[in-house]
């Protein structure tokens, strides 16, 4: 298609309607925040000469086309049923966008595109349960433990990622994979610490539940309050306190069993610190699991370790800091890492941010306040929940004040 056919095709609105629909939808579905959707399908409607009310929620988006020779709106609305973040098919859209913008796509072509999209990640099942163990075992070093907890953590996390395998394709089951993750990752802590007494089992039982932890999901649902999208801000908040919930339920549930087995581990030991090299290995790991974990293709990986590092390193520099300071200074230095990307690359910033912010995102804090309230332990659980949404607005500042410095070209 060239240039000069696709600027000759004549868009009306309900085409451009049903092209912003498509587009946002697919999106959405790849895990792009209501705000940013928002601001970027007024934007393309504007490059088009119309008028865009735009509307979007995590299960919805609602797109209305106004023209500017006053003629009757065109409203269209859709449901998002499915959504996980893709960082590769968020690319892919942003360069289907950029072409059409650029001229080089016609409007209908680049629908036709849209739903040739596959919803296939670029992992098979073998890649994408390494990558959860890769990812559950870094984490446990993270946390402050060794280098058994890291072999630990991995077969849990490993065997956690299979049992979320078979759960997607059963809709009954899907609704059940954070409870069944609780289970999962209180139960590999029990086991191990039977057989090898002396580990953590606070440090095994998050390790294993990072990749369901809902830290991502609070912090961007503090993010869409920030711009005031209150109700998909709102509706974020809630999943994430109820994933929480079923996560937290799900360990009662292991460890009630345990009680009743009346089997029980001896306490855990002081862990010795891991030396910096490890913790580098480790976060390096990590990295790459979650790039895996959020659809980035093997040629886009090296993105991933990138951005671990320049978390590592800007959590090296503020260890002394208090926590919420230093939280906002590396969100601040790994959002202007991927704004100067983005420039650089005329990639969307969020492939290099993502993977990095998912190792700075509280969800831990959240999976402790929660585990503390249904103990009883009322004073520890509302500690850990002001420290839980402290952190998490630190680290939306910490994005906001690094747009302002490094404006990025592009909305995503």
């Amino acid at each position: 298609m060239t240039p000069t056919s696709a600027t000759a095709e004549p868009l009306s609105t309900h085409l451009l309607l049903d092209y912003l629909v498509e587009l946002g939808s697919e999106l959405l579905s790849a895990g792009c925040p209501s705000y940013r959707l928002e601001e970027l399908l007024s934007v393309v409607a504007q490059r088009e000469g119309f008028s865009a009310d735009v509307f979007a929620v995590p299960t919805g988006l609602f797109v209305g086309i106004r023209t500017p020779t006053g003629d009757a709106p065109a409203v269209s609305m859709v449901r998002v049923t499915e959504w996980r973040i893709d960082l590769e098919r968020l690319a892919v859209l942003d360069g289907l966008l950029h072409r059409v913008i650029e001229r080089e796509l016609s409007v209908n072509d680049a629908r036709l595109e849209l739903r040739r999209l596959s919803k296939q990640g670029p992992w098979s099942a073998p890649l994408k349960l390494a990558a959860a163990a890769a990812a559950s075992a870094g984490a446990a070093v993270s946390f402050g433990g060794g280098l058994a907890d890291f072999f630990i953590a991995g077969a849990g996390g490993l065997v956690l990622r299979a049992v979320l395998l078979r759960t997607q394709r059963e809709a009954g089951l899907r609704f059940l994979e954070n409870f069944l993750g609780g289970v999962i990752a209180a139960l590999t802590a029990w086991l191990a610490t039977l057989v090898w007494p002396g580990h953590s089992r606070d440090v095994l039982v998050l390790a294993v539940v990072i990749p369901l932890l809902p830290g991502m999901v609070l912090t961007t649902g503090l993010a869409e309050i920030t711009f005031k999208n209150l109700v998909s801000g709102t509706a974020r908040l809630v999943d994430a306190a109820v994933t929480l919930l079923s996560l937290v339920f799900g360990i009662g549930l292991a460890l009630s069993f345990e009680q009743w087995t009346g089997v029980r581990a001896g306490p855990a030991g002081l862990a010795a610190p891991s030396p910096w090299w490890g913790q580098a290995l480790a976060v390096a790991v990590a990295s790459v699991g979650f790039g895996v974990s959020l659809g980035l293709p093997r040629r886009r990986l090296g993105i991933a370790l990138a951005s671990g590092g320049v978390v590592w390193l800007s959590q090296l520099g503020v260890r002394s800091w208090p926590v919420s300071t230093g939280a906002f200074a590396s969100a601040l230095l790994l959002a202007v890492a991927a704004n100067v990307f983005a420039r650089t690359t005329h990639k969307p910033a969020q492939l290099f941010l993502l993977p990095g912010l998912l190792l700075l995102v509280p969800g831990a804090f959240g999976f402790r306040s929660f585990d503390a309230l249904l103990r009883g332990d009322y004073t520890q659980g509302a500690s850990q929940a002001v420290d839980m949404f402290t952190l998490a607005g630190a680290l939306v500042m910490g994005l906001l004040v690094a747009n302002v410095v490094v404006p990025p070209r592009k909305i995503l």
